[in-house]
């Protein structure tokens, strides 16, 4: 077993972050105690690690632990992404106060940038998630992957792309997947099969390279482009302008009659770069408290 401690700058907000996890019934999250599992794979193995909070207020502090020592430099280096741990807190906060959403900050400052495990995980879940209410896009994605990932330790691992590449339509329809979604998940997966698609590949690449390499596939849209971006590569500066909690988001916040345009939206984003991921957690936030 190894065990390292993280110590994120404040403030970085634990509550907002837990809540946000308990939103999805695949997070394996223990309140009590503040421990959070996730799970990884690692040289082609699946592990499960641990991260608890053990800080204050003051001193922010998560503790990571697993047990592969071969594996912990990968592992840490994951697990500062998916959580946000090396958040620039000081500088997200003296730009956006500069901004017309300065109080909008200094009710959600802290709020981290919370990522999927990996850029296949981040691409299925907004693929399923596409045009659904909230509640039921984590639901079909439960059903989805505890039908046809793997648990680990009590802890969920999707289905890899050679299980979903089987799958029939009718298996998916069945879970209340509609037929061209059921499409476009078998589909992706036999791309990355292929090797016509390398999702590896987009880490080291500019937002604009990764549009041009997902946009073209079936049942890929800005949005969920968009939604990689943030949820999978955890880019800094993404705002998107089609989701529509975010222009309900805007709506509120600026007591707006209706609900801006993609290219309204994109005008706003522009007040808040380079930090405008934040303000897309913030604003999600906003909605439920």
């Amino acid at each position: 077993m190894w065990a390292e401690k993280i110590f994120p700058q404040k403030p970085y907000n634990v509550n907002r972050l837990f809540r946000r996890l308990n939103l999805d019934p695949l997070q394996c999250v223990d309140d009590h105690n503040q421990i959070l599992k996730v799970p990884l794979i690692i040289h082609q193995e699946k592990d499960v690690y641990s991260v608890q909070f053990i800080g204050t207020d003051v001193q922010p502090c998560f503790e990571i632990s697993g047990k592969d020592v071969s594996k912990k430099n990968e592992a840490v280096t994951r697990i500062n992404q998916m959580f946000d741990f090396q958040m620039d807190t000081p500088s997200i906060t003296s730009t956006l106060r500069k901004t017309n959403i300065h109080s909008l900050v200094d009710d959600y400052i802290g709020m981290p940038i919370i990522c999927e495990p990996d850029v296949y995980s981040a691409l299925l879940k907004n693929i399923v998630h596409q045009q659904l209410n909230m509640k039921f896009a984590y639901t079909l994605m439960y059903r989805f992957v505890t039908r046809y990932g793997t648990r680990v330790d009590d802890v969920w691992f999707y289905p890899n792309p050679e299980v979903v590449s089987r799958l029939k339509v009718d298996e998916l329809r069945e879970l209340q997947f509609s037929k061209r979604k059921a499409e476009y998940v078998i589909g992706i997966a036999e791309k990355m099969l292929s090797g016509d698609l390398d999702l590896e590949k987009l880490y080291a690449q500019t937002n604009n390279e990764v549009y041009d390499e997902l946009l073209p596939i079936r049942g890929v849209g800005p949005w969920t482009v968009e939604c990689v971006l943030l949820f999978g590569l955890g880019r800094k500066d993404i705002l998107p302008a089609g989701d529509v909690g975010i222009q309900n988001a805007l709506m509120k916040w600026y007591q707006l009659p209706t609900k801006p345009s993609k290219e309204e939206v994109q005008a706003y984003k522009k007040k808040w770069s380079p930090y405008a991921s934040y303000v897309s957690m913030y604003l999600w936030e906003s909605l439920s408290g």
